[in-house]
């Protein structure tokens, strides 16, 4: 069974890239898309979790701080991702938001005491020169990366690795209780923001992009939902936390770039797959 859940989770951190992309490329220059996108995909998560926290219910006021923390992170890091889905390659999207593990593991030395070892210093190395190689673009006359898709990812790699620091840092301080308050609460908060962005937004064209692609986001919310408690399950299963992490997020970026291949045609450099490799290679020596 841990290996069942091994297989969806790969499958399941996968689908936020893969959906938002389907999403994308079905209301291409539609206005305010994405903020609908992220409206109903936060929807879909806080629905779910709700249900999840009433059989499971426990309070404690001192986790809401957290919960709006991981909320502006979360909120941030879906915004971020949707909108640079729609003006960038799928697979150094999913790669950068990847990446943000960097983040978390310089925030472990620093906050957590975490052992700075061998392997974690050569992933970090590693980080630094797959980013330099998926956004060198080479010579003038080559087309560049967009600053729009650089400043989006970048939300998203932040709010990503905010995500992870928030959770952890809660779990720490509260002894691993409170987890399913934490994010109902969490989540609750970013679907309230999302809403009121897009309710002092153009409205114009909802209707035809909840009649043409609604199922996508909402497909999405459910697919964040399954891989948060596969994991959870994951964690108190056999299987190692240095095996699991690393199958997730390398699975993962492997199941990114079949799509990109060969259902979006995306076409990147050569310097940028190199890049993907050694992203791929970090990801898996900070997660062990």
């Amino acid at each position: 069974m841990p290996y069942f859940y091994l297989s969806v989770s790969v499958l399941m951190s996968a689908s936020s890239s893969v959906f938002g992309k389907f999403f994308g490329r079905k209301n291409v220059g539609v206005k305010d898309a994405s903020i609908l996108y992220n409206c109903l995909q936060l929807t879909s998560v806080f629905v779910f979790w709700c249900v999840l926290y009433l059989f499971d219910f426990s309070f404690d006021v001192r986790v809401l701080p957290y919960s709006l923390l991981f909320a502006t992170c979360f909120t941030v890091c879906n915004i971020g991702i949707i909108t640079a889905l729609r003006n960038g390659p799928m697979t150094l999207t999913s790669l950068f938001n990847s990446l943000s593990l960097i983040v978390t593991t310089v925030w472990g030395f620093v906050f957590w005491d975490d052992e700075v070892t061998g392997k974690v210093l050569l992933g970090l190395v590693l980080v630094v020169v797959s980013i330099f190689l998926c956004l060198y673009t080479g010579k003038k006359e080559e087309k560049k990366i967009s600053l729009k898709w650089i400043i989006f990812t970048l939300m998203a790699f932040f709010g990503n690795a905010g995500c992870s620091i928030v959770q952890r840092t809660q779990q720490i301080h509260f002894d691993g209780q409170y987890k399913y308050m934490l994010m109902t609460f969490a989540t609750f908060l970013s679907a309230l923001v999302c809403l009121m962005i897009y309710l002092c937004g153009d409205k114009t064209q909802s209707k035809d992009i909840l009649k043409n692609s609604w199922y996508f986001p909402v497909t999405a919310g459910s697919c964040n939902v399954v891989l948060n408690l596969f994991v959870m399950f994951l964690a108190t299963s056999s299987l190692s936390p240095s095996f699991i992490y690393p199958v997730i997020g390398v699975g993962g970026l492997m199941v990114v770039t079949i799509f990109s291949l060969f259902v979006f045609r995306e076409k990147l450099k050569w310097r940028q797959w190199f890049g993907i490799f050694f992203g791929a290679a970090a990801t898996v020596l900070l997660s062990i």
